[in-house]
């Protein structure tokens, strides 16, 4: 499984284009699961955390160019955004260690 996390700084309102690239990521098939949240301590800061299967699922969720418009530039103004590969998960009490596919990354 990977996760898509990304972390925005803005003011009380969110980031511009977030409501369209949230939908759009949200809405493609390969998209397992996605939270877009807001910070209970400080309204200006919010995070999207997006769920995929595969790495390929990753990319072809964000593979179709309405997604790429709306989504790569509004990554681009997040304060930090990184794909991780999980290697630990609970699920409704049921903890797992997904087969890790990617190298190291400290190789």
């Amino acid at each position: 499984m990977f996760v898509l996390i990304a972390h925005f700084d803005a003011g009380g309102e969110p980031p511009a284009g977030s409501w369209e690239a949230v939908r759009l990521l949200g809405d493609q098939p390969d998209t397992r699961a996605l939270r877009w949240a807001r910070s209970t301590e400080d309204p200006g800061r919010w995070v999207l955390v997006a769920e995929f299967d595969t790495a390929a699922a990753f990319r072809r969720a964000q593979s179709p160019l309405p997604v790429r418009a709306a989504l790569i530039p509004w990554l681009a103004a997040a304060a930090t955004s990184a794909a991780f590969e999980v290697i630990a998960a609970v699920d409704s009490g049921v903890w797992s260690e997904p087969e890790v596919i990617v190298d190291d990354p400290s190789r």
